[in-house]
C-alpha cells in the first residue's frame, strides 16, 4: 500500500496502518538512538516515547517533510534532553575500557559468559562500530546528532538541520567540525589505519575472548588498511562499515552492549570525561 494511503488510514486512527508505517523505521531509529545516546536500554526508552509521540501527534504530520524525516524530529526532541545531559567522554576512554577489563578478571569472565550465553561470537566489524559508538561520545550533542542524521541514516544535510532545529549552515559546520574531530582521533589511535597507532584493542579482545586467529582473517576482510600516507582517506570507509551494522542486533550485539555499560561503570569510578 502507498505511504500516502498508510498515513490517511493512520489518521483516521488505524493502529494497523501505524504499525505498517513505522515499522521499517523502528530498527532504524534504534541504531541512530543508540549511537546518539550510548546507551541501549534509554535508547529503547526513548523509541517507545517517539512511537507513543508519533501516534498522538500523527494529525499535525502535514507532508512538508518526509515522514521519515518527520519521526526522526519527534525522537530528536525527546533525546536532546538526554543526551545534553551526559558529560562527554575524553578520547581516552576506550584506554580506560581496556584498563579496567585488565584489573577486573571477573568483568573479562563476564564478557566471555555473555558470547556463550546469546551464542554469539566476537566480531571486529561490530567492534569497530563499538569504537565509533565511543569516539561519538566525545563530541558535543549537536555534532553527533548532525553527523549520524547525514552519514549514516541518509537524511540529506537540508532535513539533517531541520531535525536536529538548526540553521542550515550552522547544521553544516557541525558536521564539518564532527567529522575532522574524529577523523583525527581514529588516525593517530586506530591500528587498523595507521601502523603503530596506539589502539589494538580488536586483537586484544580476541585473545582474551579466544578466537584470535579468526580475528586475523576478518581484519584481512576490512575494507580498513593501514597505510603510511593519507590514512584520512579511511574515514569514508569506516562510516561506510559502521553504517553497515546494527549495533542492536548484530552478531556480537550483546557482547558490546555489556562492554559499553562496563565502560560507563569504569568512567563512573575514575570521573574521567572531557579532557
Amino acid at each position: 500500500m502507498p505511504m500516502e494511503d498508510l498515513i490517511r488510514q493512520a489518521k483516521a486512527g488505524d493502529g494497523d496502518a501505524f504499525d505498517r508505517l513505522t515499522a521499517p523505521l523502528r530498527p532504524l531509529l534504534l541504531s541512530y538512538l543508540q549511537r546518539r545516546i550510548g546507551d541501549r536500554a534509554e535508547a529503547e526508552d526513548l523509541c517507545q516515547e517517539t512511537l507513543m509521540a508519533a501516534y498522538t501527534g500523527l494529525a499535525n504530520y502535514d507532508g512538508v517533510v518526509s515522514f521519515k524525516a518527520w519521526f526522526f524530529q519527534l525522537a530528536s526532541h525527546l533525546a536532546d534532553p538526554v543526551s545534553e545531559g551526559k558529560d562527554l567522554w575524553g578520547e581516552s576512554a576506550l584506554d580506560v575500557l581496556q584498563d579496567y577489563l585488565l584489573e577486573h578478571e571477573a568483568a573479562q569472565q563476564e564478557l566471555q559468559a555473555i558470547l556463550e550465553e546469546y551464542d554469539e561470537k566476537y566480531s571486529v566489524a561490530d567492534h569497530v562500530d563499538f569504537c565509533f559508538s565511543v569516539f561519538l561520545q566525545t563530541l558535543f550533542g549537536k555534532e553527533r546528532e548532525v553527523l549520524l542524521l547525514a552519514r549514516l541514516d541518509d537524511f540529506s544535510l537540508v532535513d539533517a538541520s531541520r531535525i536536529a532545529t538548526l540553521p542550515l549552515p550552522e547544521a553544516k559546520e557541525k558536521l564539518e567540525d564532527a567529522e575532522d574531530t574524529l577523523r583525527e582521533a581514529l588516525n593517530e589511535r586506530c591500528s587498523l589505519v595507521r601502523p603503530g597507532a596506539p589502539c589494538t584493542q580488536c586483537r586484544d579482545f580476541a585473545r582474551w575472548l579466544g578466537d584470535e586467529a579468526g580475528v586475523e582473517a576478518e581484519i584481512q576482510e576490512l575494507s580498513l588498511r593501514p597505510a603510511l600516507t593519507h590514512p584520512e582517506a579511511s574515514f569514508a570507509d569506516r562510516l561506510a562499515l559502521v553504517k553497515g551494522v546494527d549495533p542492536a542486533s548484530s552478531e556480537s550485539a550483546h557482547l558490546h552492549e555489556a562492554m559499553m555499560l562496563l565502560l560507563r561503570r569504569a568512567l563512573g569510578e575514575i570521573g574521567k570525561t572531557k579532557e
